[in-house]
């Protein structure tokens, strides 16, 4: 049985996306980590379609990737309605 999503503040997804619109060249899972934002709230803004997320190889040699993400021309739009 699938579980419903969780249910996430609007605050805190309206302060996401304005931490992602802050980092045009995409902002890291640590970067938002710092912020207290999980990855619960990344998931859910990306399901949305108002921020996409890809995984990137740092360093082929020691594999290193890390999930960055950045908000959509739909997540702009939302942020600027709620101003």
């Amino acid at each position: 049985m699938k579980r419903p999503p969780p249910k996430i503040a609007p605050d805190l997804r309206r302060r996401a996306l304005k931490l992602l619109a802050a980092h045009p060249n995409g902002c890291t899972e640590p970067i938002l980590a710092a912020e207290n934002i999980s990855a619960d709230v990344l998931s859910s803004l990306v399901r949305s379609g108002l921020a996409v997320a890809r995984n990137e190889r740092l360093d082929e040699d020691r594999a290193i990737e890390v999930t960055r993400a950045w908000i959509t021309e739909a997540g702009e739009l939302a942020l600027a309605a709620r101003m």
